[in-house]
């Protein structure tokens, strides 16, 4: 039986990290999201550092982001699937839907919400300086969406993509938790039969 992975994709300062772990406390499956860099520096030749700087910090230099872009995302991949190897669990970020969606039951989700809620997500949650939010949150947000076009061809914010999409803005990081964990174990339950 193939184990049922939650993939969370998001808008920074959606509270994707955040829902992840509310979700894996509740049904007491793992979460993985940051501990992939530490993880993927582990397989590979690359420092957690450079991992953390660059996987979705491209430069203007088309063949070092195509170099750089393959190296990380061939040391995730085996990370991503290692984790979702062991069992049931979640992870936030890296692509992990594209990743695992042929050989796993996936349910991905897209995390999104107002630009404003994000930038002061960004401040109050994250520890951002204020004064220049809104060009931090636009920038993660480009390097995430360029990150996904490079390594998968397709847009990373359509939302053909994904089984739920859910504005986190408007239902809270506690109700959008709920509203995964419903589709998660409806999908499960899906599977079993």
């Amino acid at each position: 039986m193939k184990h049922t992975i939650i993939t969370i994709s998001r808008q920074y300062g959606s509270g994707g990290r955040d829902i992840g772990h509310l979700i894996s406390n509740h049904l007491g499956i793992p979460c993985y999201d940051r501990s992939i860099i530490d993880k993927s520096a582990k397989v590979s030749e690359l420092s957690t550092d450079f991992i953390e700087k660059n996987e979705q910090h491209l430069s203007h230099s088309f063949f070092f982001d195509i170099t750089m872009t393959v190296d990380i995302y061939k040391a995730q991949s085996a990370v991503i699937r290692d984790c979702a190897e062991k069992g049931n669990c979640v992870i936030v970020g890296r692509c992990a839907d594209k990743i695992l969606e042929d050989d796993f039951n996936c349910l991905k989700v897209f995390l999104y919400a107002d630009f404003d809620k994000r930038c002061m997500r960004a401040v109050s949650e994250y520890g951002k300086a204020k004064e220049n939010i809104r060009s931090v949150v636009r920038k993660v947000d480009k390097g995430r969406e360029r990150f996904f076009r490079l390594v998968h061809e397709s847009e990373w914010k359509d939302i053909s993509n994904y089984h739920l999409c859910i504005d986190t803005g408007l239902f809270g990081l506690q109700r959008s938790a709920e509203l995964i964990e419903q589709a998660y174990l409806r999908m499960a339950e899906e599977t079993a039969e």
